[in-house]
């Protein structure tokens, strides 16, 4: 038997199979979109303004992820570990956080830097609130860094599945987003959990994502081959964004509606299976053919309420960046980014993060807008 939350959630799975394909130019629901009808962000230049994590004393010993809310930006350092707050340009205006299993202490500092960006969507601010997971707990601050609030959640494992989004409703209650493998099956869930009940979690939408056939049958879990598609998640007002990494458009989930969309995105064509040596791997034999190709390796929706997508390039020094508007679904290409945003600041302004090469450590990077593009 199903729990009532558990009802709602595949009811929306159904309906979301029932509808049709996504179509270039379709919108998101109304209460996802601003008036915007141009990102701020978008510019044909930019220039790099400052950076945060080069210096001896601001040095970053294992990057968890960055968020921000206009000039005020959160990092998690998971190795020392610790939450560093900054200033719009970069300058740190604090720090809290240490190891331990208190309330807000953490307990897991094992650094994930060869997990790519799988810590990305582990912080998250939106002005008010600021929400950390730590592969244990998801716990709530204040913008001061006092401790609000915690929930245990369950331990999927260090690699691509787990809890891979948090973000904070208010004062009281939080949304996370879970990309699930298990030997038979892949799937994307959002559950929310309050500061009420924090041992309760309710499971708000649901949706199986493709594998390939066979694979249960055969009793083979979903591979970790390096093509094999990761899901990457966003928020915007009261909505989330959801994409399994390779499907060509975004799922929609209106949260206060308990509704589910989708929209399309632009094409982009990623090298069949097989064509790349390095899907090869170093192993003599030849590794499972992934059952979802990896066709993007980003997400994040500006304050304009447009969402930029990342498409999956073999280098990870190489940059593909669509821009798509939530209002009219229309999408641009950028020309020669300078990076992915990480966090946006104020208009004009976005963050990222990039890896010293010489010490194979990340750095920060304040990127400003200097011609806008038309």
């Amino acid at each position: 038997m199903h729990s009532p939350s558990e009802k709602r959630a595949l009811a929306l799975v159904a309906a979301l199979a029932c509808a049709g394909t996504p179509v270039a130019g379709q919108v998101a629901p109304t209460t996802c979109r601003t008036s915007a009808d141009d990102s701020r962000w978008l510019a044909e230049s930019y220039r790099e303004t400052h950076t945060y994590g080069l210096g001896e004393d601001e040095w970053i010993a294992s990057y968890g992820g960055l968020t921000a809310s206009g000039d005020t930006l959160f990092f998690y350092d998971q190795m020392r570990p610790r939450i560093v707050h900054l200033s719009g340009e970069l300058e740190e205006r604090d720090a809290f956080g240490r190891q331990g299993k208190g309330p807000g202490e953490f307990n897991w500092a094992v650094p994930i830097v060869w997990l790519d960006d799988a810590a990305e969507g582990h912080v998250a601010y939106d002005g008010r609130q600021l929400v950390v997971y730590d592969r244990n707990d998801v716990t709530s601050f204040d913008a001061a860094g006092e401790f609000g609030w915690s929930a245990r959640l369950p331990y999927f494992g260090l690699a691509r599945d787990g809890v891979v989004f948090v973000s904070p409703i208010d004062e009281e209650e939080t949304v996370f987003g879970v990309d699930l493998l298990a030997a038979e099956s892949r799937r994307l869930q959002l559950w929310r959990v309050r500061e009420a009940d924090p041992n309760h979690r309710e499971l708000l939408w649901e949706r199986p994502v493709f594998t390939r056939a066979g694979d249960a049958a055969a009793g083979r879990s979903v591979s970790y081959h390096r093509r094999e598609a990761r899901s990457y998640w966003a928020r915007h007002r009261d909505c989330v964004f959801i994409s399994d990494g390779g499907s060509p458009f975004l799922w929609i989930v209106d949260l206060p509606a308990s509704r589910t969309d989708s929209i399309a995105l632009p094409q982009w064509e990623v090298p069949v299976f097989g064509t790349l040596r390095s899907d090869f791997g170093v192993t003599i034999s030849k590794p499972l053919e992934p059952g979802l190709l990896w066709r993007w390796r980003g997400l994040i929706v500006d304050p304009d309420g447009h969402a930029w997508l990342r498409g999956w390039t073999e280098s990870r020094e190489e940059f593909e960046v669509f821009v798509v508007s939530l209002a009219s679904g229309e999408s641009r290409r950028m020309n020669d980014p300078p990076g992915f945003p990480t966090a946006f600041g104020p208009a004009g302004v976005f963050y990222t993060a990039r890896v010293n090469p010489g010490m194979d450590e990340h750095y920060l990077v304040r990127l400003e807008s200097e011609r806008r593009q038309e």
